[in-house]
């Protein structure tokens, strides 16, 4: 496609040229106005003439490359906003938990993973809190995941963490 339009412009380029150089050496009067007429002629064969004789099929395939080519793009740009709103979730999941658990007295970290219920919504799906806490605290903490985040106790880990 590319050297098509190089051809295309080299041709303009050349002609142009070409009748530059006619009309300096043309004689002034009708001569000259008969050259420039003939040059202006060539010229639009020279600008038309490509785009006339170009192959259908070059164009059309040129095209379903840039579609191709776009859709995949577009799969690829859907897979990294899928991964980046997986982070934000997990993330503010975990901030949450995180902030929760500073209120109960418990110092820790939590990791979140997400999945997409039924509906297709995502949600918090498992949860893995590594701290140092009491039995209370953590009875607490299970609850807070279940009743806040949806996220059952089949599905909560604890790594206690000795001092």
């Amino acid at each position: 496609m590319m050297e098509l339009v190089r051809q295309w412009l080299l041709g303009v380029a050349c002609t142009a040229m070409v009748l530059a150089l006619a009309d300096s050496l043309a004689p002034k009067g009708s001569v000259k106005r008969v050259c420039r007429l003939a040059g202006g002629l060539a010229l639009l064969v020279a600008a038309v003439g490509p785009v006339l004789r170009v192959d259908g099929a070059l164009f059309s395939n040129a095209i379903e490359e840039y579609r191709a080519t776009g859709q995949s793009y577009e799969k690829i740009l859907e897979e990294k906003n899928a991964l980046f709103y997986q982070t934000i979730i997990e993330d503010a999941a975990a901030a949450y938990i995180l902030d929760k658990a500073k209120e109960f007295g418990i110092s820790c970290q939590a990791e979140v993973t997400f999945s997409y219920d039924e509906d297709g919504v995502p949600s918090p799906w498992e949860v893995t809190a590594r701290g140092r806490w009491t039995e209370e605290q953590r009875v607490q903490l299970s609850r807070l995941m279940e009743e806040d985040l949806g996220v059952p106790i089949q599905r909560q880990y604890y790594e206690e963490i000795e001092p």
